[in-house]
């Protein structure tokens, strides 16, 4: 699978015309959302506790990719997934896939009951907004050289029971592989249909041994921190039902005292007391 191909005739044009960086990471932004309009709301329900871990950190926390951790065997597909070379021996493309962590988001705005319980695990939890373009450009941090090859937004694609394995099952283990890492980022994007309505959005970043990743990102367990800007990047906050006044003022607090301007709301559904 590959991916505007035309907004990279247009870095190569850019590139040779001597683009400013903002111009460069606009155009980096565009080619590294998959099949997802950039500028659409989308939501991610937290709990406070993680949510002001982050804000304190100044990162966002993204979750290695892979079927334990997750609780699918059909997230990272490729991880573990052993191929014929063309000399007759086995390989597994696990260098480059065991690298990604994930951030999940989606495109329906969570506000029902049932969604604030399965997120929120009955917790004090928040209801982040934001846009694929404002997560792309909060985390792609231009002193990271390579920065537009680490980090990619797509829409996930909910395809048929059986489906996805038919397009990793066959030998043909170069097809995952491209300079632009669309490939990979790609295999990480497709669920069976019967989480369709999860409408998930995913935001990827691929961890690398160079000098500004082990320098800037925290890896802590099973997560991936990565540096971030809150306030550019999140439209609404909007806290959630379960102790909703105690949670309200504890995160009006906290932001008031790093200096950070986000728009906090309650969610007006139900009283959460």
């Amino acid at each position: 699978m590959r991916f505007n191909a035309d907004v990279s005739g247009e870095i190569i044009r850019a590139d040779s015309q001597g683009a400013s960086p903002e111009e460069m990471k606009e155009l980096y932004i565009r080619r590294n959302a998959l099949n997802v309009e950039l500028d659409i709301p989308i939501y991610r329900i937290l709990t406070l506790q993680y949510f002001l871990e982050d804000l304190r950190a100044q990162c966002l926390s993204h979750t290695k990719i892979d079927g334990i951790v997750w609780g699918d065997s059909a997230e990272n597909p490729l991880l573990g997934r052993e191929f014929d070379d063309t000399d007759g021996a086995r390989l597994t493309l696990d260098g480059v896939v065991d690298r990604f962590y994930g951030s999940c988001w989606s495109a329906t705005a969570l506000g029902s009951n049932q969604e604030w319980d399965k997120f929120s695990r009955l917790r004090p939890c928040v209801r982040l907004q934001s846009t694929p373009r404002k997560l792309l450009s909060s985390v792609m941090n231009k002193e990271n050289t390579y920065y537009m090859l680490h980090h990619y937004i797509g829409r996930i694609l909910y395809v048929p029971y059986g489906e996805a394995e038919k397009y990793f099952y066959d030998s043909n283990w170069s097809k995952h592989l491209d300079s632009l890492g669309h490939g990979i980022a790609a295999s990480l994007l497709i669920l069976d249909e019967s989480l369709s309505e999860e409408d998930e959005i995913r935001l990827l970043y691929d961890h690398a041994s160079e000098p500004w990743h082990q320098d800037n990102v925290q890896i802590s367990g099973r997560f991936a921190k990565v540096p971030f800007d809150w306030s550019a990047a999140i439209d609404d906050v909007v806290v959630g039902p379960f102790e909703s006044k105690k949670t309200e003022a504890t995160l009006r607090s906290a932001l008031l005292g790093l200096n950070i301007d986000l728009r906090v709301s309650p969610d007006l559904g139900r009283d959460g007391g």
